[in-house]
């Protein structure tokens, strides 16, 4: 990974809510081995409890959340990108660049110490 690329980024993936925890631990570790092959480095990762949806997502009223941080090149988003959209237990997700979103970074580690 060449320095002048690596980017912090959040990944929030929505995953079935009928996966135990060890199915989630396992799409966990494929994330953070696609993430380390591309000389990523994890930051943080969080593994949100069951949750109400605001809408119907994929005929699912609720889902586990995923959120994961790393420091990684841009190169390393189509591999991911490609591993979170053929999931078929990933109801949804959304790659950010956390330097283009300052304010949902601030709101984010606030609610984190709760």
């Amino acid at each position: 990974m060449a320095d002048t690329g690596a980017k912090l980024y959040e990944t929030i993936a929505l995953f079935n809510p009928d996966l135990d925890d060890e199915a989630i631990g396992e799409r966990v570790k494929r994330m953070e081995s696609v993430i380390g092959e591309h000389g990523g480095k994890m930051t943080s990762v969080n593994r949100w409890k069951k949750r109400r949806l605001a809408f119907p997502v994929k005929k699912h009223e609720e889902g586990l959340y995923v959120v994961l941080r790393f420091v990684a090149d841009k190169a390393l988003l189509p591999d991911l990108d490609y591993l979170l959209r053929y999931d078929e237990q990933c109801l949804r997700y959304l790659v950010l660049d956390v330097a283009k979103y300052p304010g949902m970074v601030r709101a984010k580690a606030k609610g984190e110490d709760k």
